[in-house]
């Protein structure tokens, strides 16, 4: 009887030991220091954090804060394609006379183009948009002014827009300000066709 039931213990596990390596599954894999390690190739993926469900008072101020950055962006956008034209035109001038004609040209045209209507924005459109040309460009609107205007007309710039509460030496950092975060991702959403 032992023996029956001995050879019957060592038939069955002796099937379930082919069982298991029949039903393997075979993966991707490298060896690092001397473990197995499975890898496998996945799409991208973005990862977005999640939003605590806003108060009224934050509905209000996330609200005000999409309307801006949809009334400053295309300014921001503008600046961005003027000032690869011009930069171009300038790298291509063959001497210091032909730069500063290009830089005059070019701000008399950002004065009829823009000056009219960035006159209309909000303090808050505005400061906005400091940020957002900023973002584009990666440069401040300070120092983009400072290379196409002359030194006087670059200082009387910069005290009317800090009369107004707007620095032009604002930068955009999304890493480290809230603010600029969420106008980073109003910016992702506008031009994803999502708002």
């Amino acid at each position: 009887m032992k023996r029956i039931l001995f050879a019957a213990i060592l038939v069955l596990s002796l099937g379930f030991a082919k069982a298991q390596t029949e039903r393997g599954i075979t993966v991707f894999g490298t060896v690092y220091q001397g473990d197995t390690i499975p890898m496998a190739y996945l799409d991208p993926v973005l990862v977005t954090t999640y939003i605590n469900p806003l108060t009224p008072q934050e509905q209000v101020k996330y609200s005000k804060l999409i309307r801006d950055v949809k009334k400053a962006y295309p300014y921001a956008k503008k600046v961005e394609s003027l000032l690869n034209s011009y930069s171009s035109l300038v790298a291509n001038a063959q001497n210091d006379s032909q730069k500063d004609k290009i830089r005059k040209q070019a701000m008399k045209d950002i004065e009829n183009k823009f000056s009219g209507e960035i006159k209309k924005l909000k303090k808050s459109q505005g400061k906005i948009l400091v940020k957002l040309i900023h973002r584009q460009t990666g440069r401040s609107s300070y120092s983009l002014i400072k290379n196409f205007a002359s030194g006087t007309k670059t200082v009387f710039i910069n005290l009317t827009t800090k009369a107004m509460g707007i620095n032009l030496n604002t930068t955009f950092d999304p890493m480290n300000n809230e603010e600029d975060r969420m106008i980073d991702r109003i910016v992702y959403c506008i031009d994803n066709g999502k708002l």
